[in-house]
């Protein structure tokens, strides 16, 4: 393994330390590794996911054999993770979640590389973040637009038969669906403008970018939060063993 010791982007990967986080669930702290995403409550047996910024992981090409194979695994953002029988229907939306979280650490590792470019126009670095926004904008187009089908066309309903429409929560949800299209149509514009511009940094577009980014990614932590706090518990709570399951069968048939 290659091992760049004079990284300080891989030092908190290659050497990693503890840090403490209260559970969203119920309050008790719970320790996550810098090497880690995510570790699962030992009370209530919650997820809980420690707040990470873009890292090297997200850009460098050395990544993998600096950070070694097993960490970078973990570590890298839009991985597939299967949906076992033994996940409830709420388990696979919050797998939803998972996958989404981390690729928005890709979305902000490309930011980064393209305030970069545009600071030293002969790096390579502007091109690598063109590269990852679109892989962020093709993870957005496929697998969010399935989960948001999930829910709009099988968990909401459900929902909604118990509580009614003009009292669920979904209906603000919904609206927050139709705002994160919204600004993911603009992120596309401003990748074609990008690609457009061949090689040339352009501070105003990436300027441009970079405010479209942050609302997206805004846009979609809170959404993610809400939902994970308040609406995955009320399904939990209001739909019984057999809706649950009939739900879990209708996730898993929209997903073939």
């Amino acid at each position: 393994m290659v091992q760049d010791k004079s990284c300080p982007g891989s030092l908190t990967i290659r050497e990693p330390i503890p840090e403490y986080i209260n559970c969203p669930n119920c309050s008790t702290e719970v320790e996550i590794w810098t090497d880690e995403l995510k570790a699962t409550c030992s009370k209530c047996g919650e997820k809980v996911y420690r707040a990470q910024q873009a890292s090297c992981i997200d850009w460098c090409p050395h990544a993998k054999e600096c950070v070694g194979p097993e960490v970078y695994a973990r570590l890298k953002p839009g991985e597939t993770v299967d949906v076992s029988e033994a996940d409830s229907a709420v388990d696979v939306l919050k797998r939803d979640h998972d996958r989404v979280l981390e690729t928005l650490r890709l979305l902000r590792g490309a930011n980064l590389c393209l305030k970069l470019g545009t600071l030293t126009p002969q790096s390579a670095i502007r091109e690598r973040g063109i590269e990852h926004l679109a892989k962020v904008l093709d993870f957005f187009d496929k697998d969010l637009k399935l989960h948001f089908r999930r829910e709009e066309e099988i968990l909401f309903p459900a929902l909604e038969k118990h509580i009614g429409q003009d009292k669920s929560p979904t209906t603000l949800l919904l609206k927050e669906h139709e705002e994160v299209w919204n600004t993911y149509d603009q992120l596309k514009e401003k990748l074609e403008g990008l690609q457009g511009n061949g090689s040339e940094p352009d501070t105003a577009t990436t300027g441009g970018v970079e405010e479209v980014i942050r609302c997206i990614d805004s846009l979609l932590t809170e959404h993610i939060k809400r939902e994970n706090e308040s609406l995955f518990p009320l399904a939990a709570k209001l739909l019984n063993s057999e809706e649950l399951e009939t739900t879990k069968q209708k996730l898993r048939k929209l997903s073939v």
